[in-house]
């Protein structure tokens, strides 16, 4: 099973576990869980209730419709918000019946990230990394870039959960430099600084 297979997976599972079954009495309803997501982040959407005939999911929030899977008591899917910041409304029918809800895509954040050490010797070896599922969102487009690398910092690494990494060295001139990393979920660029000491 891939990385990305078992994430979906684990979604829909805490879907499932979260919601409270719904009974006869109760009528069907709409979800989606998590009610607040990062910006093209997956999230999980299904109607409580029993429901013959129903249609896909739909919301100007989503980046398509969500086709429903499962018995007619227990409809659940995942799929991708679209990467504009703002609160939507989400569609489906039942049984001829049309249900609303809402979710809220989050404001775009900085990626979060590491280097170490901070405080480097001229030539000094230098690591940087994160994770694309709550760090570096979509993952890096290209390598770390500063002032202060004797070359770019190549992503070469990779670890469990989406984790990344890599290595450069630093330069020869002393002082405190900027490296900078885009991912490919935010237009916000990562910013941290490390200082290369005076030899």
């Amino acid at each position: 099973m891939t990385k990305i297979a078992a994430t979906l997976l684990a979604v829909i599972a805490l879907g499932l576990g979260l919601a409270p079954a719904a009974t006869a009495q109760e009528g069907a309803s709409l979800e989606v869980y998590p009610t607040e997501v990062r910006p093209g982040a997956v999230f999980g959407t299904g109607i409580r209730g029993v429901c013959e005939t129903y249609s896909d999911v739909t919301s100007d929030g989503f980046a398509a419709p969500v086709q429903l899977v499962g018995d007619s008591d227990e409809l659940w899917a995942t799929g991708d918000a679209v990467r504009t910041p703002g609160t939507y409304t989400v569609t489906a029918t039942c049984d001829s019946e049309v249900l609303t809800t809402t979710f809220t895509v989050l404001p775009h954040q900085p990626p979060s990230w590491w280097l170490s050490p901070i405080d480097v010797q001229p030539g000094g070896e230098i690591w940087g990394g994160s994770d694309i599922i709550s760090g570096c969102p979509g993952g890096p487009v290209g390598p770390v870039t500063s002032p202060g690398f004797a070359a770019p910092l190549q992503f070469t690494t990779g670890g469990n959960f989406g984790r990344f990494s890599g290595k450069t060295t630093a330069g020869a001139t002393p002082g405190t430099y900027t490296a900078t990393l885009q991912c490919a979920g935010t237009p916000i660029i990562g910013t941290l600084h490390f200082t290369v000491a005076a030899g």
